[in-house]
């Protein structure tokens, strides 16, 4: 279940939007709890996922806790996709899955987010539309394999970046192209003067 709380926001203001997303996993219906964030940095936004591993570790003593993480993100790599943060050592962006946004710690490699415990992932991106509807999942590894995929649903997935659509002007670009093309025009009726 999703709770999604939109933040006002003026040119250049901070947090844009805060999503809350859980997922249940065996008896536990908050097994995993996922927090997105958007916070415009000027210029670019900051995407930025808290997950809180309250009891996700399907095998105890084989698996490696929530060590998969993957937003399914439609569009392809794009430029402007940078600045990955994962919560620690080990972990690998973008290894498996061939979709433009995942990180992954095989068992082989160390722990991921145990139960009990939380870990932050980000990126960056230039200003884009904020999409809800973008799959994905998260999983565990045994083995050096992926094992217990959970997907998020189509109405439960965590907040992500349109990288369909072109990136969205900051207002200091819209203004500098308003004033290019009212300079362009004045110099058009000035000639047609002369």
């Amino acid at each position: 279940m999703a709770a999604l709380f939109a933040v006002p926001t003026s040119a250049l203001a901070g947090t844009i939007a805060v999503q809350v997303n859980s997922y249940a996993f065996g008896l536990d219906p908050t097994a995993v709890v996922i927090t997105s964030r958007v916070d415009d940095m000027g210029g670019f936004y900051l995407w930025e996922y808290t997950v809180q591993n309250n009891s996700y570790d399907p095998s105890p003593g084989f698996s490696n806790g929530f060590s998969g993480f993957e937003l399914a993100l439609p569009g392809g790599f794009v430029a402007d996709l940078g600045n990955f943060v994962s919560p620690s050592a080990g972990w690998v962006n973008n290894c498996c899955s061939g979709l433009p946004m995942e990180w992954d710690i095989r068992n082989s490699a160390g722990l991921g987010v145990m139960p009990g415990n939380s870990g932050v992932f980000s990126f960056t991106t230039l200003p884009r539309g904020i999409q809800t509807a973008n799959a994905g999942w998260f999983h565990s590894w045994i083995n050096d394999g992926q094992v217990t995929v959970v997907n998020y649903g189509a109405n439960n997935a965590p907040l992500a970046p349109d990288l369909v659509r072109t990136p969205i002007p900051e207002p200091a670009t819209l203004l500098l192209f308003g004033t290019g093309l009212a300079v362009a025009g004045m110099r058009r009726r000035l000639k047609s003067r002369v």
